[in-house]
């Protein structure tokens, strides 16, 4: 159950320290961190003097942790903070700091601005969070590139035009050195602030945050050269780049009993695909890793798997089950013989090629079916327009097909006409 702490120590370890520009003065430093109070994982931190505000999650399982402190702050705001990570940053291993979010939690939909420290590239990153979506503003150098303990200082001002500026100072480095700026009014308000770990069992408390300052009042900046790109993703658990030629279609996560799960697969393209070497990943709703939860897809024999350009296939472990009740052909359906079990109560899917590029992840749940639907057993998520990225979720909704879906075959459900 989640807690609520108010941190007097790690607040003692910031006035302590220097602030990190010479152009806050104590008293503000001292009025703008000692009404710090935190909410969320607070079971899987720690705070002293010595460090400040550490990550030590004794089970020392994977996992994802976060706190959140209340803050409205967003334009004309300045944040700065110091992190520490013991490890060389990757897809499994890295952090988040939530500049601004309009939820408490910080692993569910939320809207808002953050930064990612790490991930498969090791720098720093201004994104925007739409609900599940990540949204890359701009990134910087690849600063903590091989280095297994970094230590930078980061600071980001948004003025009061919505120009973001970013600096970073690696433990090498005497100045701030700036990353870029970007321009984004998309949110005007926020409810907190906070940071997010996302890590394996090995690092279980290999991060530290500390030196915390969240203070009005910044010179407006020039607008950058370049606009931001809205359609451009940020993908800190993946790979940067996503090809969306295979794409998530359609989920049944919750079958009657005459039925099956399966998962459903469209090929985008205008050529025949290869499914050889495709990775499906399984995760809980809020992204944390599960345990076995990924299978390598292959054909039989020497002949490797191929969906047809506008092509359906359809992932299952019981392909006999699906033709009985759905009426659909064996040619469109491939056995799983290591499926992955789908949890009633939802989760995410992703989907990486064979060099390992995210190609489409999936936020499935029970909050996606049509709300005209009282019960959702035995029906399946469907798609309105196939050839849009899984990640928007007023993409999907209920299967309108008598069977309750259609695996393999077109969906049942109108498109959106553009």
């Amino acid at each position: 159950m989640k807690r609520i702490i108010s941190i007097l120590c790690f607040l003692s370890s910031i006035c302590a320290c220097s602030p990190i520009t010479d152009e806050l003065s104590e008293d503000l430093i001292n009025d703008t961190t000692s009404s710090l109070v935190w909410s969320g994982d607070v079971d899987k931190f720690t705070c002293n003097s010595q460090t400040g505000l550490r990550l030590n999650d004794t089970r020392k399982v994977a996992g994802i942790a976060y706190l959140a402190t209340p803050s409205v702050r967003l334009r004309n705001t300045r944040w700065e903070f110091r992190v520490q990570l013991f490890f060389n940053s990757s897809v499994h291993n890295h952090a988040r700091f939530y500049l601004a979010s309009s939820s408490e939690q910080l692993t569910g939909f939320l809207e808002g601005y953050f930064l990612q420290i790490g991930g498969t590239k090791d720098r720093v990153s201004l994104g925007r969070q739409d609900g599940l979506n990540l949204v890359e503003l701009l990134h910087g150098r690849e600063v903590m590139a091989g280095q297994n303990n970094s230590v930078l200082d980061v600071k980001v001002e948004c003025d009061s035009q919505g120009v973001w500026t970013l600096w970073t100072r690696s433990k090498e480095e005497p100045d701030y050195v700036e990353e870029g700026r970007a321009k984004d009014d998309m949110y005007q308000g926020s409810s907190h602030a906070g940071v997010y770990c996302r890590y394996t069992s090995s690092r279980w408390n290999g991060f530290i945050f500390s030196r915390i300052q969240i203070t009005e009042g910044v010179a407006d900046q020039v607008d950058p050269d370049k606009p931001v790109d809205p359609d451009k993703p940020i993908d800190p658990e993946g790979p940067e780049v996503a090809t969306e030629t295979l794409l998530f279609n359609e989920v049944m996560f919750h079958h009657e009993s005459d039925g099956a799960e399966y998962i459903e697969i469209y090929n985008h393209s205008t050529e025949r695909v290869s499914l050889e070497g495709v990775r499906l990943e399984k995760q809980q709703v809020d992204g944390t890793p599960i345990s076995g939860g990924s299978v390598v897809l292959a054909g039989e024999g020497t002949t490797p798997l191929t969906i047809a350009a506008g092509g359906y296939l359809c992932l299952t472990l019981s392909p006999t089950i699906l033709m009985k009740k759905h009426g659909v052909a064996a040619t469109t359906l491939l056995q799983c013989k290591r499926f992955l079990t789908l949890n009633n109560a939802g989760g995410i899917l992703v989907l990486y090629d064979k060099e390992g590029k995210l190609m489409d992840q999936c936020n499935f749940n029970p909050l996606l079916h049509a709300t005209l639907k009282p019960i959702y057993k035995g029906i399946s998520l469907e798609k309105r327009a196939p050839e849009l990225a899984s990640k928007n979720k007023e993409n999907w909704t209920s299967s309108l097909h008598a069977t309750g879906g259609t695996p393999g075959l077109c969906n049942s459900i109108v498109p959106v006409v553009e």
